[in-house]
């Protein structure tokens, strides 16, 4: 796997994380899950030119 993948499923995983803190404004909110979304499909994308299998979620 690439450098960047890892990257960009760190920066994935880190908003993931960061959007569920209780001080965060709507506006925050809004603009960090636009973020997220668009960071999730850069990550698909990688996955599907790559052939990096999907894991699962539990």
């Amino acid at each position: 796997m690439s450098t960047y993948y890892r990257k960009m499923q760190t920066v994935k995983h880190a908003l993931q994380y960061y959007i569920t803190r209780s001080e965060a404004s709507e506006k925050d909110l809004v603009r960090e899950k636009n973020l997220l979304k668009s960071v999730e499909e850069e990550v698909e994308i990688y996955q599907e030119r790559n052939h990096i299998p999907k894991k699962e979620n539990k």
